[in-house]
């Protein structure tokens, strides 16, 4: 509100969807599911380009995003900056489903056409190109990431009628499809090497916050 204008309410939502990984761990180390370049590419799709504030200003999201990590992090990292020194777990599979695979099942199990299931499993498979390595099933494979799908693409998949089916029973057939497991965030970002980038925060003086 003091950098853009408008009431502190036009952004707030915003702002608690980068901090809601912490509701998966009350650690700093759940900055890395939302708090990079990716994740401002990714809340972009949620809430669009720009958000326009009770002044009738528009402001941009990616100003918003930038600004959110330069409050938590003292650098602005990206999604790899996140994973070095990441150990990953024993279970993580050395070969997935392909998108192709994962709709026809859900044709078969849940009905519909195929059209409105691809998005989903295009959005789980995204984080592929964020990092090398299998460190990218960590950001959106897991518990919490069934409920940000459904934060993304609404309750139901489809049309809300009785043929929609709901996007978190879709969500973790997908999980546990690709992992054998529905696992808590948690187990992933337990094994991040944490840095002191991750939790030293920016002053606010420096940011004109103060």
């Amino acid at each position: 509100m003091k950098l853009h204008g408008g009431r502190w309410q036009d952004y707030f939502a915003y702002h608690h969807h980068f901090d809601s990984s912490k509701s998966a761990l009350c650690h700093f180390t759940h900055r890395a599911l939302k708090h990079h370049h990716e994740g401002i590419a990714a809340a972009r799709e949620i809430f669009g380009d720009h958000i326009a504030n009770s002044d009738g200003i528009s402001v941009s999201t990616e100003t918003l995003g930038r600004q959110h990590l330069a409050e938590d992090c003292r650098m602005l990292p990206s999604a790899s900056d996140w994973v070095e020194g990441f150990e990953p777990p024993g279970w993580l599979p050395c070969v997935t489903p392909t998108t192709e695979e994962l709709v026809a099942d859900d044709v078969r199990r849940y009905g519909g056409d195929a059209e409105i299931y691809y998005p989903l499993h295009h959005w789980f498979f995204q984080t592929k190109t964020w990092v090398d390595g299998s460190a990218w099933f960590l950001f959106r494979h897991h518990a919490f990431g069934v409920f940000e799908a459904e934060e993304r693409f609404g309750p139901v998949l489809g049309f809300a009628d009785r043929s929609a089916v709901p996007t978190r029973v879709v969500a973790e057939r997908h999980v546990q499809r690709v992992l054998g497991r529905t696992p808590p965030a948690s187990d992933f970002l337990r094994r991040i090497k944490g840095e002191r980038w991750m939790l030293q925060a920016t002053s606010p003086k420096k940011l004109g916050l103060d």
